[in-house]
């Protein structure tokens, strides 16, 4: 016969495959045998939110505060339900606790993040990124962490630079692109940052990782020959040019910028067909769509 330990370690990794079903079962049985286990009332209750009973799990996390109240773990996953209750200021609340009891509670420090953005006010997006970061000083490779923090300094340096805000643009690109760099939208918009802060030899660096990697990115070919002609590589310049209307032979301004690199190059047969408009970098992008990674339910500090 399984004892309770064996009974919910099986319990667990069934409710973390997402077989909720019978993960439900197997520790409602475990609380028939022993109504006050702990981690069964803290994972059961984590479950009832997951599937839209918070308020049921609510009441069992309660009992297992009561019982371990030591534990961050499920302060935190309490605090989650809270939040999914849309109850913020308990929430808030209940992070602050969890964090109290272990500082180093990465995981804590994200949803917490995840609940000060939720608030939509004017310092949500500053307030979410400072927790963020400090998530992952803790933990770098903890993955909703860095995906949220992307997020938000890829929108909020987009935001910026639109606005004409340059400088704090280019430090939020600079760290979205460090922790993403696979992100070509991010570098586009780095190279535009740049660009507009007169660093235009970076900017070429920035423009050619967007491109690299997604080939027919449009704006980022014809900013990175804009880019090239800025720094006096103009035959350099006409190859992204030319691959910028080779995307688009209908785009007049990849035609345009590309007629007078050739004509300053004294290329006039080659540009005929070509109108010439003065050098301005692309401001549109269009970026490529990406997948979230899903969360996981963790598990808890300790079973007893």
């Amino acid at each position: 016969m399984a004892t309770i330990l064996e009974a919910l370690t099986l319990a667990l990794d069934l409710h973390l495959a997402g077989r909720f079903g019978e993960a439900q079962e197997l520790y409602t049985r475990i609380l028939d045998a022993e109504p006050e286990q702990p981690d069964a009332l803290h994972y059961l209750g984590v479950l009832a939110g997951q599937i839209g009973r918070g308020d049921f799990g609510l009441t069992l996390i309660d009992k297992a505060v009561a019982l371990r109240p030591e534990a961050a773990d499920i302060r935190a996953n309490r605090a989650n339900l809270l939040r999914g209750l849309n109850r913020l200021d308990e929430a808030e609340a209940g992070y602050r606790c969890a964090l109290a009891l272990r500082p180093d509670f990465a995981e804590a420090w994200t949803d917490r993040a995840f609940a000060r953005h939720g608030r939509g006010d004017a310092g949500a997006v500053d307030g979410a990124a400072d927790l963020l970061e400090r998530a992952l000083r803790i933990e770098p490779a903890l993955e909703p962490a860095r995906e949220k923090l992307v997020a938000l300094l890829h929108a909020r340096g987009r935001l910026r630079l639109e606005a004409g805000q340059v400088t704090p643009a280019l430090t939020d690109l600079i760290r979205a692109a460090a922790l993403d760099p696979q992100d070509a939208d991010i570098a586009f918009l780095l190279g535009n940052a740049l660009f507009a802060t007169g660093l235009r030899a970076d900017s070429v660096i920035a423009f050619r990782n967007a491109l690299a990697l997604v080939p027919d990115f449009l704006s980022a070919a014809l900013n990175l020959g804009i880019a090239l002609a800025a720094t006096n590589r103009a035959d350099a310049a006409l190859a992204p040019l030319r691959h910028a209307v080779r995307i688009d032979p209908a785009h007049p301004a990849a035609r345009d910028t590309l007629g007078l690199a050739l004509r300053s190059l004294g290329h006039a047969a080659e540009a005929d067909a070509l109108t010439a408009p003065a050098m301005e970098p692309a401001a549109v992008s269009k970026p490529p769509a990406k997948r979230p990674s899903p969360r996981r339910p963790r598990r808890g500090e300790g079973r007893g």
